[in-house]
């Protein structure tokens, strides 16, 4: 099944404009489609009480390049309550070059709202002076409107940079409105700022490789151990599944 043909490319599925733009944009730098397992690349399932079923529909895509990219991912999930779009960029660690990654993430009464170049170094070794002011102004841009979440912990906010996107709104007009304009546009900014970067960037010697390699795993490590979706997914999917999608596909190591 092509994603084209599912939910997950229509209106009614509120991340729909920003995965088709992912989709476009990074067609254009000539990756390849990458095969995903078939119990997680579709998966239809039925979740609540015997009284009320609901239907739940998840989709996962995901590209390589030959060079510059080890993996980029999409998880999509749509249900009556629940509407995610989870998309992460590893980069090849050739190059010095940090993640890029969206959490966007629809629950019954609030939307929950992650964008980022997520470091897999210390901020001053993966990030120029000018990257971090460019960063930091399509930030304060997006924040203009859009109301910026509380302060993350320092163990969770390590795993951030200073030009993240973060924010919680509550489920209602105004949000989606938000959501459609100016964090799509946000969206779009990151998503061509962090592709310009990644293909113009120079090979590092074999001691940053390595580092690099360090860097990658324990963030994936982290984010495998501490995923804050995992009571959602067990709920929508059932713990055997939860755990083996977030060991196998959203943060393999």
């Amino acid at each position: 099944m092509l994603i084209q043909d599912t939910i997950f490319y229509r209106p009614n599925w509120i991340w729909h404009n920003f995965l088709k733009y992912l989709i476009n944009n990074l067609s254009k730098y000539n990756c390849i489609e990458k095969t995903i397992p078939s119990e997680y690349s579709y998966k239809d399932s039925t979740y609540g009480s015997k009284k009320s079923k609901k239907n739940v529909n998840l989709f996962t895509w995901g590209v390589t390049h030959k060079k510059r990219i080890q993996v980029a991912r999409a998880v999509c999930i749509n249900s009556p309550n629940y509407s995610v779009l989870n998309f992460l960029i590893i980069p090849n660690t050739t190059y010095n070059v940090p993640f890029f990654g969206v959490d966007f993430v629809s629950l019954p009464n609030i939307h929950l709202l992650v964008l980022d170049f997520q470091p897999s170094l210390k901020i001053q070794n993966q990030y120029s002076n000018e990257l971090l002011e460019k960063l930091i102004n399509l930030k304060k841009r997006c924040h203009s409107s859009i109301p910026l979440a509380e302060k993350m912990s320092a163990d969770l906010g390590r795993f951030f940079s200073p030009g993240v996107i973060w924010s919680k709104l509550p489920k209602e007009e105004r949000s989606e409105f938000l959501i459609t304009n100016q964090l799509y546009d946000s969206f779009k900014e990151y998503l061509n700022l962090y592709l310009e970067i990644l293909f113009e960037s120079k090979e590092v010697n074999m001691d940053l490789q390595k580092e690099l390699i360090n860097g990658q795993n324990n963030y994936l490590k982290y984010r495998r151990d501490n995923d804050p979706a995992r009571p959602m997914l067990s709920s929508l999917f059932g713990k055997e599944f939860t755990e083996s999608l977030i060991k196998e596909i959203l943060f393999a190591i």
